[in-house]
């Protein structure tokens, strides 16, 4: 049986870099995405659960078509989505990924490891982590691969 995967992403480069790497792993999965906060629920509302849920951790609120806004920007949409998440009982293993090493919301600042250990308290069970996407760098990779392996009960020593 696949491994159902949902990643959470609107950055139409970075979303495209992750989907190539997760289809280069070679691992037996259905990949499913979404581009906002508001498709990501959606997501999330129908059908079967998903093992592995890779999250943005800012969001726009709707997905964005060309020359059309797309809602009020959520600088911690992807925490929004995972409370939701935690609401429901869901077992989904929950992975972010962000570009940032720093977040602003309403006037305060946060370090990435300020975020981490938030969302890490918050999460529980289900957090799987959080990693800092470059894409100059590949440790990124390295531990979506981990992280990926583990959500579908593949050996990650080998």
């Amino acid at each position: 049986m696949k491994a159902r995967i949902l990643l959470v992403e609107d950055s139409q480069h970075k979303r495209g870099r992750i989907i190539e790497y997760l289809n280069s792993l070679k691992v037996d999965i259905q990949l499913s995405e979404a581009r906002s906060f508001t498709s990501g629920c959606r997501a999330l509302e129908e059908g079967e659960p998903f093992d592995l849920i890779l999250l943005d951790l800012s969001l726009p609120t709707f997905d964005k078509a060309d020359n059309e806004p797309a809602g009020r920007f959520r600088p911690f949409g992807g925490a929004e989505i995972a409370r939701k998440l935690i609401r429901r009982n869901s077992h989904s293993k929950i992975l972010f990924i962000t570009q940032y090493e720093s977040f602003q919301d309403s006037g305060r600042s946060y370090s990435f490891d300020d975020i981490h250990n938030k969302l890490m308290n918050e999460c529980g069970d289900s957090f799987a982590g959080m990693l800092r996407y470059n894409s100059s760098k590949t440790s990124w990779k390295d531990a979506l691969n981990k992280v990926v392996r583990k959500a579908i009960n593949e050996d990650t020593d080998s």
